[in-house]
């Protein structure tokens, strides 16, 4: 009798180890059919995304840098060189992008960040459409021209072709307390453009040579983007700015309009009739935000402000400004 209740335990066990292994063979199918359709359903969206046709909108605000210009909690006051070509290059590369809008509203830069993206501009063979905001002068000038449409507001500032090189100098401040510069070099320029002493002739002549250098590729450069004869690209780069209505009638800039006027040239050049706007920015989470705070914090104690600002003024920058 004993024996017979064995078995049917074991039976009863058996059956009950059946059903166990059934419904996680029925849950585990269950799981793998989800997974397929929710892959499925992504690959579906991504082809229904590919297919859309997109215009692409490429900030160019602030000043023009070669670096990550950054803030403590968002990216302020600069455009990065790095960044911008960067985002040309992935809009190039997105079969889904037909046109690119560079959102232009900046003062200028420095010589070689403002080359850079003027360079990839004019290497993109997709429609680049430059549509200067409000402000698109010297070297954010140079990056539209290279653009093969520029859109500006009647009232928005352009050109002001020219370059600078600028810094604080206060020696007669110092002869003032008794504060002598002594400067020990082992070159005559080596430490030119030292804001404790005044530039000799020789010094002077130097700087100005440089940027009459910078300043002759800057009109080449324009009279070539702008399809312009020399003498005239040459006679608007005396440094001035132009309203949009006045740089229309010189020829600085093609049409008046906003950014709608700017979407649908590009949607012209681009031969499309429909688009999707994406913007290209870099987003940052919250921990970068603090990560940066902390090191910045770190920095300015560990060095001090006011060795970065004497280091700063140390040297003339060139800028296209």
């Amino acid at each position: 009798m004993l024996k017979f209740i064995y078995i049917a335990d074991y039976m009863i066990n058996m059956k009950e180890e059946k059903k166990s292994k059934k419904a996680w063979i029925v849950i585990l199918g269950l799981f793998l059919a989800w997974m397929i359709i929710i892959s499925i359903a992504n690959l579906l969206d991504e082809r229904k995304d590919l297919a859309k046709d997109k215009i692409a909108i490429i900030p160019v605000i602030g000043e023009i840098t070669t670096g990550r210009s950054s803030g403590f909690f968002i990216e302020s006051g600069g455009a990065s060189s790095t960044r911008i070509v960067e985002n040309l290059e992935n809009a190039e590369k997105d079969k889904s992008v037909k046109a690119i809008i560079l959102e232009i509203n900046s003062p200028g830069g420095t010589v070689v960040a403002s080359e850079e993206i003027s360079n990839k501009v004019k290497t993109i063979e997709k429609p680049v459409i430059a549509w200067v905001r409000e402000i698109g002068t010297s070297g954010a000038y140079w990056i539209a021209s290279s653009s093969d449409w520029i859109i500006a507001d009647k009232l928005s500032v352009t050109g002001s072709i020219g370059v600078i090189g600028s810094y604080l100098e206060f020696s007669k401040l110092m002869e003032k307390y008794g504060v002598r510069y002594e400067g020990l070099t082992t070159g005559e320029f080596k430490d030119i453009g030292s804001p404790y002493k005044e530039l000799s002739l020789d010094e002077r002549q130097l700087l100005m040579g440089k940027l009459n250098m910078i300043h002759e590729d800057f009109v080449d450069e324009i009279a070539s983007n702008r399809n312009m004869a020399r003498d005239k690209a040459a006679a608007l780069a005396n440094g001035a700015f132009y309203l949009g209505k006045e740089a229309l009638q010189l020829g600085l800039v093609d049409e008046l309009g906003d950014k709608n006027k700017a979407i649908e040239k590009a949607k012209m050049l681009a031969g499309i009739e429909e688009a999707e706007l994406i913007r290209y920015e870099e987003k940052r989470s919250l921990l970068d935000a603090l990560s940066q705070l902390t090191s910045k914090q770190a920095y300015y104690l560990g060095r001090g402000i006011g060795y970065e600002i004497s280091n700063n003024i140390d040297k003339p920058r060139l800028d296209l400004l």
